[in-house]
């Protein structure tokens, strides 16, 4: 059986729940994924979709690319310490050492592919999304998803993808042999930019800056996160002021988003010496996840417009109006928009 989708908001069709109907189809035990990229958002949005029994009930391999440096490494660390999980890169040993990233073949697949290993029965989903958040749920992609029942339609119609990809697998990098040597590149080609970031002076800025890195799961382990740390100092980008005596609340924070109601956030002090900034619902507003992403505050009069983009489009996007650059001990980061 074969059909086509679209991302659709009406029907609610995404490449995610296209994944998660076949997989649930064929009840697969096996998953194989081979994605150009991957980030936070991709890992968070599927963990929360296929829940974390997916892990110790499905044993899974994952194929991503590192072209360009556009996949995040904390996204490769979280797959591979999941259970029952095998990653490995696309000609990464050559990548890794390429300035900028540069391969000398793109890899640039959206493939997740299925299977059940007592039926025999085999699944794949074909798509434009990658592994992000915008990809799998957000952005306006398209696809085809395949069941293949019987050694006709395998034949037909699953083989000639698989056998390509597990003739790469076959020949792609364990993740363990560059995972190191891509996080320490990748960091030194954002510090280089960094350095060479203007230092404003003191005076009105334009708007501000938080990587978003890990968010907590405060509302639960099925749903995502509102609550990041900011580093002591934080609120004065938001015209706060210190609370008075014992109290931790500093004050509140008006959001305005492209999607979704105006809200009002507390911001308040936190016991690790921190500052616990909450957010607005991000599945009510268009951002799905905050993990991995980098958040944009633009005051709007005493409101904060605020926008949520991955890593790699915040550079295409703000990079020339970034200044003042600065860095948590955790290593996210954080400065101005001039």
């Amino acid at each position: 059986m074969m059909s086509g989708f679209a991302h659709n908001l009406a029907s609610g069709t995404t490449t995610l729940l296209e994944i998660a109907r076949v997989r649930a189809a064929i009840s697969a035990d096996n998953f194989f994924g081979c994605f150009a990229y991957a980030t936070q958002s991709g890992f968070r949005v599927f963990e929360l979709s296929v829940g974390k029994d997916f892990w110790t009930g499905t044993e899974s391999r994952w194929l991503f690319g590192i072209d360009y440096g556009r996949t995040d490494p904390r996204a490769l660390r979280e797959i591979a310490g999941r259970p029952n999980t095998e990653v490995r890169i696309f000609d990464g040993r050559f990548v890794v050492d390429r300035v900028g990233f540069v391969p000398r073949r793109d890899f640039h697949p959206k493939v997740a592919m299925m299977k059940n290993t007592a039926s025999g029965k085999q699944g794949v989903v074909l798509g434009s999304g990658n592994f992000s958040y915008n990809g799998l749920r957000r952005s306006i992609e398209a696809g085809s998803a395949i069941i293949a029942a019987t050694k006709v339609d395998f034949n037909e119609h699953v083989e000639p993808v698989r056998s390509v990809f597990e003739k790469l697998w076959e020949d792609a990098c364990p993740l363990d042999e560059i995972a190191k040597d891509y996080e320490t590149r990748l960091a030194s080609l954002i510090n280089s930019r960094d350095t060479k970031r203007p230092v404003k002076g003191e005076g009105p800025i334009k708007g501000f800056w938080i990587e978003a890195g890990y968010v907590t799961k405060n509302r639960g382990p099925d749903k995502p996160g509102n609550q990041i740390f900011a580093p002591n100092g934080f609120r004065r980008f938001f015209g706060l002021k210190k609370g008075k005596g014992s109290s931790t609340h500093i004050g509140e924070i008006t959001f305005e988003t492209e999607t979704g109601p105006r809200v009002t956030k507390n911001y308040r002090e936190n016991d690790n010496a921190m500052e616990k900034l909450t957010l607005p619902m991000p599945e009510d507003h268009g951002f799905g996840v905050y993990d991995g992403k980098v958040l944009i505050f633009e005051p709007k009069g005493k409101r904060f417009l605020l926008t949520a983009v991955e890593l790699a489009d915040f550079e295409l996007i703000y990079g020339y109006r970034v200044a003042n650059v600065n860095k948590m001990a955790g290593g996210r980061r954080f400065g101005e928009l001039i």
